[in-house]
């Protein structure tokens, strides 16, 4: 819980003008949530990830959803275009890495490396 109250000042704060910001200035953004997660639901967020208005937003919205592979293996549903990606992770409830730790360690060696999802 310490951890936790770090964060008590950055309590639902809306990012909807930091989040177009970032990415208009070529900054890879990776927007993730788990299928099984009803705290922050994969449904939401991918939601609110096609309504965000930033230059890439055509691209992003017409871009098609396909399988996210570890290992050989599918582990989730993900869009990307213009250094946007949202991904929903398969079998993950709130706390992924917890749920998830294979694929979430692929999932962020993948965002820190520029690879692709």
């Amino acid at each position: 819980m310490a951890v936790n109250q770090q964060f008590s000042n950055d309590w639902m704060k809306n990012q909807q003008y930091t989040v177009p910001a970032l990415l208009a200035a070529d900054v890879d953004v990776l927007i993730y949530a788990g299928d099984a997660d009803f705290i922050c639901n994969w449904m939401g967020n991918k939601a609110w990830t096609l309504a965000l208005e930033w230059p890439g937003a055509g691209g992003f919205t017409a871009a098609a959803d396909h399988d996210w592979e570890v290992a050989g293996q599918k582990a989730g549903t993900a869009r990307s275009s213009g250094g946007f990606t949202f991904l929903q992770v398969n079998n993950a409830g709130h706390m992924v890495p917890r749920d998830q730790p294979a694929n979430s360690l692929s999932m962020v060696n993948t965002f820190i490396s520029g690879g692709k999802f």
